[in-house]
């Protein structure tokens, strides 16, 4: 019986890329998403391999039946925390439930669903929790407040855990990109997203992600940063928080140079303010 793995955010360009990975590997995979009809489609890839299960991972009873799923899938060995969300803008700026969907899907899903694999693979003594976390779990960036906060919170679990997981021979790996080209960051782009998404000189592209995710799950490194040196200046930031004025300007003339050229090359349009 082939091995399994289960994506959360699996109907996402990130997703198609690692199913298509992991597909390669042998793996048979259980995706799940919010999307039915885009769930339908990535079933179709490979719908002798592919189960698909829709679900709200902000609503408390499809949480739960994920969770039960992560218990009762036989031969389950993967979880892949992938799910994720964003609304741009100001935290002050945003309302106050867009805030808390920061939360329900970039953390308190990831966490539930993460205590049902521990469990379970603590018990077998095997498997791996991969998390595509985001570079905002490095580095607090303003317009991103509840984004990262997110971030922080699940990366502050998935350190701790590879600890507690390890002995058991569980793997608990955690990758961190840069703005990678989805239809999120597209959105973000066009809707007064933060021009800090932009510093690097290219975009990553789905695929880059998907295959240092499968490096990751491969390796021995608990956290990878992708691009690699995006973990050092990261980390200088957040050891030093007093720089961020002082460097912000930098940063923020260099992102809004990386946005135009990012609107221009896929011809998209920047919304008005409001």
């Amino acid at each position: 019986m082939a091995r399994r793995a289960l994506i959360t955010g699996g109907a996402g360009a990130i997703a198609t890329a690692l199913s298509a990975r992991f597909l390669e590997r042998g793996f048979d995979l259980l995706l799940v998403d919010i999307d039915a009809d885009r769930l339908e489609a990535a079933a179709r890839a490979a719908p002798d391999r592919i189960r698909a299960h829709r679900a709200d991972l902000t609503k408390p009873e499809d949480l739960e039946a994920v969770a039960e799923l992560i218990g009762a899938t036989p031969d389950l060995s993967v979880l892949v925390n992938n799910a994720g969300v964003i609304r741009p803008g100001g935290y002050a700026d945003l309302a106050y439930d867009d805030v808390a969907l920061h939360m329900a899907v970039n953390l308190l899903a990831p966490l539930r669903l993460t205590h049902a694999a521990a469990q379970r693979f603590r018990a077998e003594r095997q498997g791996c929790i991969l998390s595509i976390v985001s570079a905002a779990g490095m580095v607090a960036l303003p317009g991103s407040a509840a984004y990262s906060a997110s971030k922080f919170g699940l990366r502050g679990l998935l350190i701790a855990l590879a600890q507690e997981l390890e002995p058991a021979g569980v793997k608990v790996r955690s990758l961190f990109p840069g703005a990678v080209d989805t239809p999120m960051l597209r959105y973000e782009a066009t809707h007064g997203g933060s021009v800090l998404n932009f510093l690097n000189p290219d975009v990553l592209t789905a695929d880059q992600v998907a295959a240092a995710a499968m490096k990751a799950m491969d390796g021995s490194r608990i956290e990878v940063s992708l691009p690699a040196g995006d973990a050092l200046l990261a980390r200088l930031i957040c050891a030093f928080p007093a720089l961020m004025p002082k460097v912000l300007p930098h940063f923020v003339k260099q992102g809004e140079q990386g946005l135009k050229r990012f609107l221009k090359s896929r011809g998209l349009t920047a919304a008005p303010p409001l």
